[in-house]
């Protein structure tokens, strides 16, 4: 489950990366986008920033080089980036190589094939590493959370709290540089290939679902965007409402399908009730993702998009939180709630009166 929703971290953090130049006004003399806020946000192949940032600097591109100052949030995704400035808030970077080489005020959030902390960077708040080789050497102020095949540690690297570390190797000098309670777990290289073996299937069918999920609703979107919309305005409107709906329609579907089931000659109904129950459920996750997405990016970017920009958030996010345990199912079984009665409230107001 860590590793899926690792994934879903880094799939998140590109995805907002490469929704970036819908996001604000272009400066001409740079790549850059701005809003009036002072976020800047850009996508490029290649993307070298030089100039101060005074609000959140959001980047996507194969390679990503910061060095300037930044003045609140960075985020990072694409292949390989590089953070030679000093980020005054958090830093989430997901890339082949992450490097870091300036101060961070806040958390500094990395997943990557190597990452690097180098030797001059001082992180003000905690530190959440992935990666196939993580490399410290300079300082943390909070808490650790280290998951990496190899972790290398330099002579001028100082974690003043906690750690925990999931690692094959621990350097011989850990715990004397880490000031907090050091968490260690070491893996044998047999237990890592075994223990990735075991997760391959979980991750796969992930990764199908997440691709599944997204496929589903682009092409009602684009198939049947009006009939999309309509739903989606339904669920804003009578979220609670929709709720109960879906609630007291499941309830009914399967009191009716028992009495179909008793009754023999009522099987083929029952079939066609089945097929029309599962095709509802199948489509009443798309608007309620729509509306969560369509939240998050106006929050996000303050301005408008198009509805498959929505959806891809709102797929996304939710992909991430169905992975964590308990929580995860609640919300499905939610979300699953909301949609169908959706979808029952809109055919009642078709019905009714010929269109929603």
């Amino acid at each position: 489950m860590k590793r899926k929703l690792e994934f879903g971290l880094g799939l998140f953090i590109i995805l907002f990366s490469l929704l970036a130049l819908s996001a604000g006004v272009a400066n001409e003399d740079s790549y850059l986008r701005f809003t009036s806020s002072g976020n800047a946000f850009g996508r490029e192949d290649i993307l070298i920033i030089d100039e101060d940032i005074e609000g959140d600097l959001v980047l996507g591109g194969s390679l990503l080089e910061v060095n300037s100052n930044i003045g609140d949030d960075l985020i990072a995704g694409g292949g390989l980036i590089y953070v030679n400035g000093n980020v005054s808030g958090n830093v989430l970077a997901s890339g082949a190589r992450v490097r870091v080489k300036g101060n961070v005020g806040g958390d500094l959030m990395a997943v990557g094939g190597e990452v690097f902390l180098s030797e001059d960077s001082t992180v003000e708040g905690d530190a959440f590493l992935t990666g196939g080789m993580v490399a410290l050497e300079g300082v943390i102020n909070g808490d650790s959370s280290i998951s990496a095949y190899t972790l290398r540690t330099g002579k001028n690297f100082k974690l003043k709290g906690d750690l925990e570390l999931n690692a094959t190797n621990t350097p011989h000098d850990l715990k004397e540089n880490v000031d907090g309670s050091p968490n260690v777990t070491e893996w044998e290289i047999t237990d890592v290939i075994l223990e990735k073996a075991s997760e391959g299937i979980g991750f796969f069918g992930f990764i199908l679902g997440l691709l599944s999920s997204l496929a589903l609703g682009l092409v009602l979107i684009f198939l049947f965007q009006d009939f999309v919309v309509e739903l989606e305005k339904t669920v804003w409107k009578f979220k609670l409402k929709a709720g109960f709906w879906g609630l007291g329609m499941l309830i009914f579907i399967s009191i009716l399908s028992l009495g179909l089931f008793i009754t023999i000659l009522g099987w083929s109904l029952l079939m066609l009730l089945a097929l029309l129950t599962a095709l509802a459920l199948l489509v009443a996750t798309v608007p309620v993702k729509l509306v969560a997405g369509k939240v998050i990016y106006n929050l996000v970017f303050e301005n408008e998009d198009e509805e498959w920009v929505y959806y891809l958030i709102g797929a996304v996010i939710f992909a991430i939180v169905y992975e964590i345990p308990y929580l995860g199912e609640l919300v499905h079984f939610v979300v699953l709630l909301i949609g169908f009665g959706a979808i029952g409230i809109w055919f009642e107001d078709y019905s009714k009166f010929g269109k929603p």
